[in-house]
């Protein structure tokens, strides 16, 4: 087997024993709510450890869809890989009655969070995320 071969089965080796602990990682994340519903994001202000994973559980209560825009958060973020599609562009967006799980590690700052719809930032649905 020539060496370019043995370096691919070696890489991929290692990268399929890194999944599992990587996986294990995420799942002992610990668990944030955030519920939208009209107007309203709950709680107001999210405190969270820097450097320490999390899984955002994002619930959407009402009937209508909602987008959650936290650009600077996202940014500054790890995001785990199968999540960073969607919240590309700093927003996430959930449907009505819907759930939507983002799991990241947080970079300590102090950020803002609103609805991605005008009209609801100005009916009051924003807050602020601490990460400390």
């Amino acid at each position: 087997m020539n060496l370019p071969m043995r370096f691919a089965r070696s890489l991929l080796a290692l990268s399929l024993l890194a999944a599992p602990a990587a996986a294990a990682e995420w799942r002992q994340a610990s668990e944030h709510e955030l519920r939208l519903s009209s107007f309203d994001i709950e709680p107001a202000t999210l405190r969270l450890k820097a450097g320490q994973p999390v899984r955002l559980r994002f619930v959407n209560t009402s009937e209508v869809g909602y987008s959650l825009s936290a650009a600077e958060f996202f940014r500054a973020a790890q995001v785990r890989q199968r999540d960073s599609r969607a919240v590309a562009g700093g927003t996430v967006s959930i449907g009505p009655g819907q759930t939507r799980e983002i799991a990241l590690v947080p970079a300590a700052g102090r950020y803002t969070m609103r609805s991605g719809n005008l009209f609801h930032r100005i009916m009051g649905m924003r807050g602020r995320i601490i990460v400390e």
